[in-house]
């Protein structure tokens, strides 16, 4: 299975050679810009270490195909629960205590803290009792934007991965490469979502049908100027496509990375933030089929919440 991301070969290097030689660290801290791959090479990571094939991750033993389903009974993903903002200094507690529990089908068990800066410093100080003595079993990934709201004593005890914006010339020849589009398209594209290589993806394969980014305008729109009814009115045709939905999700994700890039307000950012952290959510609970118009209501919610 390649590696997921382009542009950032020291990176890329650095983490192929720590799986190949079997060395992934008790703990891992990925920092990147909003839709800057951070997530992505998380599961990456998490896919090696579940991995039960000589070559790893291979995609294709049972150990890849249930941490790509989201079945793996040794991975763990910890974030924000409903209606919170934060991650709990409970929630870690829980899982400093399955911690030391072994992992029932993988060598590894995997702890996935997405994101990791949306941590309390309570709970921060919780995690570093089972980081400075973590059982040999355990794998804890974190993410966040940037490393500089995790405490130091959690920073000293992770293998730090930045992943900066992938040189445009790369990211531009990539992304040609995936879509079939002239490099000239695909730089304009790399333009508009700031750098964001999905984001630049995502506009190219629905240009030619830009439904999708009509109805996120509409909608972004509508959350700044109309009610929770008029989001839920705009989104209503999707209750019996998923694969629109997806497409609409993917359409308002890609503008999201590009308001929140471009935001100097410390406030606003932190909205986009939330709703960036909801639709990527909601997009992996489409793909696992959970219900289209549960979701469409929850992320009108969540749109209109100040």
């Amino acid at each position: 299975m390649s590696f997921p991301l382009v542009g950032i070969e020291r990176t890329k290097t650095a983490v192929e050679n720590m799986i190949a030689a079997n060395r992934i660290p008790h703990a891992i801290l990925i920092e990147s810009d909003y839709g800057g791959g951070k997530s992505t090479l998380a599961e990456y990571i998490c896919r090696a270490a579940v991995c039960e094939s000589g070559k790893k991750p291979c995609g294709e033993c049972s150990g890849c195909r249930l941490q790509i389903e989201g079945n793996h009974p040794d991975v763990l993903y910890i974030a924000p629960e409903k209606d919170r903002k934060t991650i709990s200094v409970n929630q870690i507690r829980d899982i400093v205590s399955d911690a030391s529990v072994l992992p029932q089908k993988s060598a590894k068990k995997v702890f996935i803290i997405d994101p990791a800066d949306a941590m309390t410093v309570q709970a921060q100080n919780a995690l570093l009792k089972v980081l400075e003595e973590p059982p040999e079993s355990v794998v804890f990934i974190l993410t966040a934007v940037s490393r500089n709201v995790m405490l130091s004593t959690i920073l000293s005890r992770c293998t730090v991965f930045t992943l900066n914006a992938p040189e445009k010339d790369a990211a531009a020849d990539y992304i040609s490469s995936v879509t079939k589009k002239e490099k000239t398209e695909a730089v304009e594209a790399l333009n508009k979502t700031r750098g964001s290589i999905g984001g630049a993806i995502n506009i190219l394969k629905k240009k030619s049908a830009g439904k999708s980014n009509d109805l996120a305008n509409s909608f972004l729109e509508a959350m700044q100027n109309g009610s929770r009814y008029d989001l839920l009115k705009i989104l209503l045709p999707l209750e019996k496509d998923r694969a629109k939905t997806i497409d609409f999700y993917n359409a308002l994700e890609v503008m999201i990375v590009s308001r929140a890039r471009g935001c100097s307000s410390p406030t606003l950012s932190a909205r986009y933030d939330r709703i960036y952290r909801t639709i990527t959510e909601h997009k992996r609970l489409l793909k696992l089929n959970a219900n289209i118009s549960l979701l469409t209501s929850l992320l009108a919610i969540e749109m209109t919440e100040r």
